[in-house]
């Protein structure tokens, strides 16, 4: 009994796995002091996301995910839990995720990881096991500590939001 258990929990999950492959092609940085307004500034050329998503019951799950942001951006290691809402046809979904989101590369010099939220919306045919998302996602980071009372207090106030749109490929087993 133990192991056709264990066959049916091992089979659910293979079945339930997505891998995904997207092209960040908006990405943009806003910058404010204390929420009061600030500057924008949008990074140029597209970035790369690879990742992997659990799903349980096609409703909840986790997933991970890497992206690539090129020559400007910032790369991002972005763990997350996701839900899928059914909206409209059966083949469309939202997606709602929430996360936690750590700045790779030259980001982690600077930059200390935070919290990240997104939304979108799947498209997939039942039969095929190829979809598409649309995602946008605000990556709220925080500047590194630099060890000046001063410095650390001015850099509280700052507040840092990475926001990607990316347009996703994925593939469920």
């Amino acid at each position: 009994m133990k192991k056709i258990s264990f066959l049916l929990i091992t089979i659910s999950t293979i079945v339930s796995a997505q891998l995904r492959l997207g092209a960040d092609i908006s990405r943009e940085m806003d910058v404010s002091l204390a929420g009061f307004g600030g500057e924008s500034e949008k990074a140029e050329g597209m970035g790369f996301t690879l990742g992997y998503e659990q799903m349980l019951l096609s409703l909840v799950g986790v997933g991970a995910e890497y992206s690539l942001a090129g020559d400007e951006g910032i790369d991002m290691l972005y763990g997350y839990a996701v839900g899928k809402i059914p909206v409209g046809m059966p083949m469309m979904r939202g997606v709602i995720r929430v996360g936690y989101s750590m700045p790779m590369g030259d980001g982690a010099d600077a930059y200390d990881p935070g919290l990240a939220f997104g939304g979108g919306l799947r498209i997939k045919p039942p039969i095929l096991p190829i979809g598409l998302e649309a995602l946008y996602t605000i990556h709220n980071l925080e500047m590194k500590s630099t060890g000046d009372e001063l410095g650390d207090a001015l850099s509280g106030l700052i507040e840092v939001k990475y926001n990607v749109f990316t347009i996703t490929a994925t593939y469920s087993f």
